[in-house]
């Protein structure tokens, strides 16, 4: 199997892209997607999904940034992820099958989001269903929010990258390109499953959820703590007003998935791995040489984490655990972002 970036150079035009077999009544009707269901958004919008969402992509995404002595507190948590997805030049590894714990993870969150789904029993909205191809800038269904100026919060979402990746030449030269890449035979024959995970996270994904992000007022603040010994009950890391499901900011992994767009993006991305599936002639579900999607409330054969999470007498124990790696992690001043840390133009 060939590298990812000596496939890029084989890439042609693909067919179509992945077609779902059935729609929702509303979708097949053309009209406006329905509004997620209620029961969906209060229960991502808890605490404890909210934590165990951020903390995935934080340590994760941060593992070879933290010092020695934070990754080896964190791991006495049980929270070293076993397949950092940046290295330590901090370029996105295409190897290590990090990239499949970035689609496994989606795809169980996908999962129990259609748990309660089929539980709300929304004949508009029984499941989640992703885009067919990114929205195009004239789509008034998901139009592009406008770009924000916040000086307070200029070193986190910098102003010129934001207005590009919002503008309609970024889409008709990147998007319009990844959908092809991402959907052609070709390319998806000469990557692993692994490979294209992180190549999708650092390119098409992080600019849909930065694209389609809006500016309500305010952006949850890093968290800062000072150094010394970690105290579990010393208070909050990240303030419970920041709970409220308003706060469903896309460029946020303590909110994005309480916004209905993400579950449209992720969705899109959930396509991908069928369609590399059926590239390279694989069927079934064991494939599968990435699956961390954090540590477990509780280690049950065929559990899922926001389900488990559901019930308080895992949740609770869970939450005391995610506060401490929440204060180790505030500890190094290290956060994750959707904004790129290297130029796109690249891919």
């Amino acid at each position: 199997m060939t590298s990812a970036n000596e496939a890029h150079s084989h890439l042609i035009a693909s067919p179509a892209a992945h077609q779902q077999t059935t729609e929702c009544p509303a979708c097949a009707a053309r009209r406006e997607d329905p509004p997620l269901p209620s029961q969906v958004i209060e229960m991502m919008a808890k605490r404890e999904h909210r934590m165990h969402h951020w903390l995935w992509h934080e340590v994760r995404n941060n593992w070879n940034r933290y010092p020695r002595d934070i990754q080896r507190k964190i791991d006495e948590l049980g929270w070293k992820p076993p397949r950092p997805v940046l290295d330590e030049g901090g370029n996105p590894d295409l190897k290590n099958d990090s990239g499949e714990d970035f689609l496994y993870m989606h795809r169980q969150m996908i999962a129990d989001v259609n748990a309660v789904l089929s539980q709300a029993k929304d004949p508009n909205y029984p499941r989640v269903q992703g885009w067919l191809m990114p929205p195009p800038p004239d789509d008034r269904s998901y139009s592009v929010p406008p770009v924000w100026f916040n000086p307070a919060d200029q070193d986190q979402v910098p102003f010129a990258t934001l207005d590009r990746i919002k503008s309609d030449v970024f889409y008709y030269k990147r998007f319009q390109f990844w959908q092809k890449a991402f959907t052609d035979p070709v390319y998806l024959r000469r990557v692993s499953l692994g490979a294209l995970g992180a190549t999708i996270e650092f390119t098409i994904h992080n600019a849909m959820h930065m694209r389609w992000s809006a500016f309500s007022g305010s952006i949850r603040p890093d968290p800062l703590q000072e150094s010394g010994d970690i105290d579990p009950t010393g208070g909050e890391t990240i303030g419970k007003e920041w709970d409220d499901p308003r706060y469903n900011f896309l460029g946020d992994t303590y909110s994005s998935h309480v916004n209905p767009i993400f579950w449209k993006l992720h969705g899109w991305i959930d396509d991908r791995i069928e369609n590399w599936k059926v590239a390279n002639g694989v069927a079934g579900d064991e494939f599968w040489k990435g699956t961390w999607v954090g540590k477990m409330p509780k280690q049950e054969k065929g559990a899922t984490v926001h389900a488990l999470l559901e019930d308080p007498q895992h949740a609770a124990p869970h939450m005391s655990e995610l506060h401490q790696v929440a204060k180790l992690v505030a500890r190094t001043g290290i956060f994750h972002s959707f904004m790129p840390s290297f130029t796109v133009d690249a891919w």
